[in-house]
């Protein structure tokens, strides 16, 4: 390289390495890394928006104890896991499947425990954070979560 060649330099975007399944840089040029990094950082705010929506709406339905309620959640439940896999929000997906976990096997008619899907739902507001999924207590959070989903359903006799 002589002195002239301009170097350019590219600050890793570790989002997009995870999502990528690694070294994004290796894989892409410069421009299209810049790209994907770019459009990655655009569609998490609208993401995170419709997340919030869609456990608004579980919310409702779970305080309203109505019928087909619990389609609502879990369907809610598994467009939220979805939505997490897409921008890589690994505690987010797992909150999302505890609520799936919860619900599998279950009639419409059902109405799920409100504290434990209150538990799980708070977990997930908290994995919408950005550091969600290094903070130490969140992981904590979905084990409380998970060992709360087990019991439950052991109480209801569906272990």
């Amino acid at each position: 390289m002589n002195a002239e060649t301009p170097v350019e330099l590219i600050a890793p975007s570790f989002r997009l390495q995870r999502k990528m399944g690694g070294p994004a840089t290796r894989m892409l040029t410069p421009e299209a890394y810049r790209k994907a990094n770019a459009a990655l950082e655009e569609v998490i705010p609208p993401i995170d928006d419709e997340v919030r929506r869609l456990l608004q709406e579980l919310q409702d339905a779970l305080q309203a104890k109505q019928a087909g309620g619990r389609d609502v959640m879990w369907n809610n439940a598994h467009e939220i896991r979805g939505l997490a896999g897409t921008v890589r929000k690994v505690t987010l997906g797992q909150a999302a499947n505890l609520i799936c976990h919860y619900l599998n096997d279950t009639a419409s008619d059902f109405i799920p425990d409100q504290g434990v899907m209150q538990t799980i739902v708070v977990v997930a507001h908290q994995a919408l954070r950005e550091d969600a999924d290094t903070d130490p207590m969140i992981k904590v959070l979905v084990q409380d979560g998970a060992r709360a989903v087990l019991a439950q359903r052991h109480r209801e006799g569906r272990d």
